[in-house]
């Protein structure tokens, strides 16, 4: 249950955080989100065989075909949630604190079964970093015998929530993988061009290291 003072509770937007609102009818074969959209569940076997597909037809599509498809869930995402908030005469993510709508994202995450994120806004105003992190990631659970970073959807999905929010055009990098040995699964969101600058230390250097040039 959120806390007394969670600002998705106190102002009416708790229903869509709820996992016991995403009811199945075995009836029907449906099942549907809090808002009464159909939804389907993705099984693992699904993720895997597309993983699969996808790297087989060019190398580093899954990256950036579920990175697009991430950003694009993550504009659409806000909006819903902005349109939500107006039709109970709330005020809309932009003018809310920014801890507020990242309550917000983080239960999304978490009902929605991609896994438990923490989003860190304390290098915002000295650095210009949000870092978040993702404690069982889906994508890592279940591509669990690829090596490679998986989660760019997440990453996407993140970028997609804080462009629509700021109003600006940023970049997520995923610069730490359970799947290398990472506790967590990491992602900086920023500028763009100061994501290309470290993109080449991905893989070779560790989430503080990256971090640190991000500062420098």
């Amino acid at each position: 249950m959120p806390p007394p003072d969670d600002p998705a509770s106190a102002s009416g937007l708790d229903r869509l955080f709820d996992p016991a609102a995403f009811p199945a009818d075995a009836v029907t074969g449906t099942a549907t989100d809090p808002t009464g959209a159909r939804i389907v569940y993705a099984s693992p076997e699904f993720t895997r065989s597309v993983h699969h597909v996808l790297l087989r037809e060019k190398p580093g599509a899954w990256r950036e075909i579920l990175s697009r498809a991430g950003r694009s869930c993550g504009r659409e995402l806000a909006v819903s949630l902005d349109r939500e908030s107006a039709r109970l005469g709330l005020p809309m993510l932009g003018e809310l604190p920014l801890e507020t709508s990242m309550g917000f994202l983080e239960r999304t995450f978490n009902a929605q079964g991609w896994g438990v994120l923490k989003v860190d806004l304390s290098e915002a105003p000295e650095h210009g970093l949000v870092i978040a992190y993702l404690a069982h990631s889906y994508f890592a659970e279940v591509l669990s015998e690829v090596y490679d970073f998986v989660d760019a959807y997440p990453a996407g999905l993140l970028q997609g929530f804080f462009e629509h929010i700021s109003g600006e055009q940023l970049g997520c990098l995923e610069i730490a993988c359970v799947r290398r040995g990472a506790p967590r699964c990491t992602f900086v969101i920023t500028a763009t061009e100061r994501l290309d600058a470290v993109a080449p230390l991905l893989g070779r250097e560790t989430a503080e290291t990256v971090l640190a040039r991000l500062k420098a």
